[in-house]
């Protein structure tokens, strides 16, 4: 645990970045008010990562992938193939913030790539996903969901809006993708092993907890190939506030859900949605499920292995685990 992670009580955003190779990648992590920090986990080194341009929050939609070699246009990347995490920010006033955190070469570049700097993680806000709904207008809505589709497309839909666009990572432009949303919540995740996408039903009023496998392309809905129930419903009284998907590789992830009871003294005159009005402020609940998806013959077969439930109260709370 790094000196910010452990002085900050509310972690708001963690991510994976894939490694190239054989390198098993890295993660960053967000606190609230400090500088993200960036964790090699083939080096066991950390280093600190420049401020993004807009908050990141724990619903924030970030997806990894690799930047192309010998791209044209070096507005976005100038990484020659290092890896890229594309984030779009969700949530108090942020919706669709869009930037790219890649490997680019510091210094002044206009001089001649012999005098620049060297390579080190930097920012770039791009724009934002234009989602709009056909039957309202040029208004705007929040994303909901976002996967990578190739090696330079990003599909990003929102179930407001009815409607989805793709994003070409070397072109840096937005175009129309269709009448339709991805059949998930937050970032779906590829297993080139099963030749299909992964993610997670969303979680608002919805005490169900599905993982779905479906088809993919920026031009035509996708397919949804099975879905499986990864975790029983939990008591009528966890409110599923996130869900995330965790992707291990080959297959196996790690699915998190965060539910969360709060409850106000009745003195206050409040009432909850459920109807109960007992002394309990705030708890929370994580749950992280192990989940193993194989092919046997044509069909794919869900494995449930461990699970860890932790629970917290009061000031004791953990926004986002990744």
């Amino acid at each position: 645990m790094t000196p910010a992670m452990a002085g900050s009580p509310y972690m708001h955003f963690f991510s994976l970045l894939r490694g190239q190779a054989e390198a098993e990648g890295s993660v960053m992590f967000v606190p609230c008010y400090d500088n993200p920090v960036m964790y090699d986990v083939d080096k066991e080194s950390v280093a600190g990562v420049p401020l993004p341009s807009f908050p990141k929050h724990s619903d924030s939609i970030s997806m990894s992938m690799a930047g192309p070699r010998g791209r044209v246009n070096r507005r976005y990347d100038d990484g020659g193939g290092q890896q890229q995490l594309y984030v779009i920010t969700r949530g108090n006033g942020y919706d669709g913030f869009f930037e790219v955190l890649n490997y680019t070469r510091t210094g002044f570049p206009w001089y001649g790539r012999s005098h620049a700097g060297p390579l080190w993680w930097s920012w770039k806000p791009l724009p934002s996903p234009p989602l709009y709904s056909p039957d309202i207008g040029r208004k705007v809505f929040s994303p909901s969901a976002a996967a990578v589709v190739d090696d330079t497309t990003i599909c990003v839909s929102s179930v407001d809006a009815g409607s989805s666009c793709a994003f070409d990572t070397a072109r840096g432009e937005w175009r129309q993708a269709g009448r339709w949303v991805l059949p998930c919540d937050g970032a779906a995740e590829y297993v080139p092993e099963l030749g299909v996408w992964f993610g997670v039903e969303h979680a608002k009023r919805n005490p169900d907890h599905f993982l779905r496998a479906f088809d993919l392309s920026s031009s035509s809905p996708p397919v949804v190939r099975q879905t499986w129930s990864y975790l029983d419903r939990l008591p009528g009284e966890w409110l599923t506030s996130q869900r995330h998907l965790v992707n291990l590789g080959a297959g196996k992830f790690i699915a998190t859900s965060f539910q969360s009871i709060e409850r106000h003294p009745s003195s206050w005159g409040y009432r909850s949605d459920d109807g109960l009005d007992d002394d309990v402020v705030l708890h929370d609940l994580i749950v992280l499920t192990g989940v193993e998806v194989v092919r046997r013959g044509d069909e794919l077969h869900m494995i449930n292995h461990k699970r860890k439930i932790y629970r917290f109260q009061d000031d004791s709370i953990i926004h986002c685990v990744f």
